[in-house]
């Protein structure tokens, strides 16, 4: 059970580094639907389109590297109560990806305005 557990607190980070990585190496095409950063600023400006993949794809490998290792240096550490324990580190990386999309669309919304 404690591999299950291991498993599951890899894959946020896991996740966000592949996709940082491929936003990076190859962004996703301006309107693309799917696994794109897709919001009603980005959908009618092109420039904001791939300055939301840049930055995204840099935070992204950023937090997917330290939430990884933190991850991995806190299994270790807690590795008796791991099945109380997981379930805290999945939030804690959750929230960490959504104060990266709030980053973003602030940093987009001040670079490009985000009033009509």
């Amino acid at each position: 059970m404690n591999i299950l557990y291991g498993i599951l607190s890899f894959l946020a980070p896991v996740g966000m580094l592949l996709m940082g990585i491929l936003w990076k190496v190859t962004p996703p095409p301006f309107q693309k639907s799917g696994l794109s950063y897709n919001t009603e600023l980005t959908r009618n400006n092109p420039e904001a389109w791939e300055a939301a993949h840049r930055h995204c794809s840099k935070l992204w490998i950023r937090i997917g590297i330290i939430s990884g290792i933190v991850s991995g240096i806190l299994l270790a550490l807690f590795g008796d109560s791991l099945a109380i324990f997981w379930l805290w580190l999945i939030v804690g990386q959750m929230a960490l990806f959504c104060v990266s999309v709030f980053m973003v669309d602030l940093l987009l919304k001040t670079q490009y305005g985000g009033e009509k």
